[in-house]
């Protein structure tokens, strides 16, 4: 399976308009002020729980790093 761009499905404009951009946008959860769902995130503190519970792209990358037994 391809990687999927963080900017593209988290709905940013550009992966330019991406603040986890380089890395396929796969740092979002780290990076504060990234875009999930057309709003503003915060810091990784204030969206962890979020990202973990609701995020479909956060929980593909998961996946896939436990199936490669690799790291993000």
């Amino acid at each position: 399976m391809a990687a999927r761009n963080g900017w593209e499905v988290l709905h940013c404009k550009t992966r330019e308009d991406c603040p986890a951009y380089p890395n396929h946008g796969r740092t979002c959860l780290a990076i504060t002020g990234t875009m999930c769902r057309g709003e503003k995130q915060g810091s990784y503190t204030e969206k962890v729980a979020e990202c973990r519970a609701k995020c479909e792209f956060f929980k593909d990358i998961i996946d896939g790093v436990f199936e490669k037994g690799g790291a993000v």
